[in-house]
Order: C-alpha cells, then structure tokens, then sequence
C-alpha cells in the first residue's frame, strides 16, 4: 500500500494527487507543495482494483487523476493525455474504505481528486464542483 498524497501549485492553480515516487518527485520538480495524505492506494493490481490513472493537459496545466472509464473518456476528449498510473483503488465500496471524489473548477481548469473531509470542505470552499466518485480508498487512521 502506498499514501496518495495531494499536491498544490499556486502558480498553476493546480492540485496534484499522486503515490508513485515518480509522481511526487514531479510534483517537487514542478514547484508543488505537499498539502495532505489523502489515504492509502494499492501499488499493485489487487483482486477488484483498477488504475487510478494521471492524466496530463499542458495548455491548463492540470493534472488529473481518474479511475472511471468516464473519466478517462472525458481526459482524452479535453485534450489531457495519460502520463502513468499512480495506484489501484476499488471501483466500489469495500469494506473499510472511503470514496475518492473528483471536484472540477471552472474558473481553475483544474480537477481535484480527495478522499478526505478536509480536502472536500477546501474544494466547496473554492467553489468546486462534485462531479463524480472516481473509486475508493483506505482512510487515514
């Protein structure tokens, strides 16, 4: 199990959700700053996991993380391409797990994934929008 862990650059007006030592070392590379652990992911394809898949669009400069076939759908169709998976997660609530929920904003171009209170309370509080769960994770405990 690896920590998916949220990232923020006020440059970009970007969040950044990753797991990988790869993620998180573009992340500092790129001016980010850690803000939170989010949960915890699988780094390897466990029984009933899917790819939590980042996604990539350089004219926003937004990272985006997605484990729907929908939302790779709508990565692919806004011009974001796939740039690695940073964990397994459940497409469905098992036990002892929480959902990990897509914001978008408009005004940002920027789609924040979190799994956690605080994080959701920071995205209405930036006037996110919900748009969907995009699978489930391990909490903080």
């Amino acid at each position: 199990m690896e920590l998916l862990k949220t990232f923020w650059s006020p440059a970009r007006g970007d969040n950044f959700t990753a797991s990988t030592t790869q993620g998180e070392g573009s992340a500092y590379a790129a001016g980010y700053s850690f803000v939170r652990n989010e949960g915890y992911v699988y780094d390897y394809q466990a029984p009933g996991t899917v790819p939590l898949k980042l996604f990539w669009n350089p004219e926003r400069g937004d990272n985006y993380s997605t484990a729907t076939r929908e939302g790779e759908i709508s990565a692919y169709a806004a011009g974001y391409s796939f740039v690695r998976n940073e964990g397994y997660v459940f497409p469905y609530r098992a036990y002892g797990t929480v959902p990990l929920k897509l914001f978008w904003s408009p005004e940002r171009g920027d789609n924040f994934t979190t799994a956690t209170r605080e994080g959701e309370v920071s995205a209405y509080a930036a006037n996110y929008r919900f748009v969907r769960n995009e699978g489930y994770i391990y909490p903080i405990r």
